[in-house]
């Protein structure tokens, strides 16, 4: 789909759901329902916006990649730098005490008056906005696909979070686009704190990206231990990464 068309689309007043047929049929031929129907979804809900780069509206800290995502679609704000953002990363298959430890940190980060920024992956990021959420708090959630894709809007866990992405909202999931996902994770906070992770973790991805920005990168004690999900970020943690926990927030100086 070009700019243009985009463009377009995006200066439409569409009431709801029931516009969609009538755009598909003839106003902007001749693109294919699967294009277009998440994307009348998307500009439907009134709050849902695209920024494209360098708006003003555009994230300052992404200017400092070396390639900033030429687009970002959102639906509430986007991170300011001003904002005290703290990335969480950690495993999609965690255990009970590492899902746990991502709801306790997530819940005190919150109250600290940190914003979280997760991904939309299960497992520990979700439980880690779900502690934020008991905290009455929204995380800033960087999706891996367009926010019109059925990956977004059936998951009612999303509901009353800040969500980002970095995609048009018809694209659906790929390897590439967590990949990508991953390095605006890390660009978009100062810090990030690594939970459970294996060796093959995207969690990892997010570190060593964080890493090269020069950012603060911690990890979380329920990621050091001998489990097959704390391998990556136990490694981590021995190749000098601080243990950061919810009790030390005031001791080390976050705060």
């Amino acid at each position: 789909m070009n700019l243009s068309t985009l463009l377009r689309v995006a200066q439409l007043n569409l009431p709801g759901p029931e516009a969609y047929e009538r755009i598909i049929k003839g106003m902007i031929p001749p693109y294919s329902p699967r294009e277009i129907t998440p994307l009348l979804r998307f500009y439907s809900v009134k709050s849902n916006r695209i920024v494209f780069y360098p708006m003003e509206e555009y994230p300052k800290r992404l200017l400092d990649l070396e390639n900033p995502p030429f687009l970002l679609s959102y639906n509430s704000t986007l991170p300011q730098k001003e904002e005290r953002i703290i990335t969480l990363a950690g495993s999609r298959s965690c255990d009970f005490e590492g899902l746990q430890a991502a709801f306790i940190l997530g819940k005190a980060l919150a109250e600290a008056g940190f914003t979280l920024l997760v991904s939309n992956s299960r497992g520990f990021d979700r439980w880690a906005r779900l502690g934020s959420q008991s905290a009455n708090k929204a995380s800033y959630v960087n999706c891996d696909c367009g926010l019109g894709t059925k990956r977004i809007t059936y998951d009612r866990s999303l509901e009353g979070e800040k969500l980002i992405s970095a995609f048009l909202p018809f694209e659906e999931v790929t390897p590439i686009r967590c990949l990508s996902r991953n390095v605006l994770s890390a660009a978009l906070s100062d810090v990030t704190i690594i939970g459970p992770a294996p060796s093959d973790s995207g969690a990892l991805h997010v570190a060593s990206w964080a890493l090269d920005l020069g950012k603060e990168v911690l990890v979380h004690p329920s990621g050091v231990g001998p489990k097959k999900t704390q391998m990556g970020s136990s490694f981590l943690h021995q190749s000098g990464a601080h243990l950061f926990g919810g009790g030390d927030l005031p001791s080390k100086g976050v705060i």
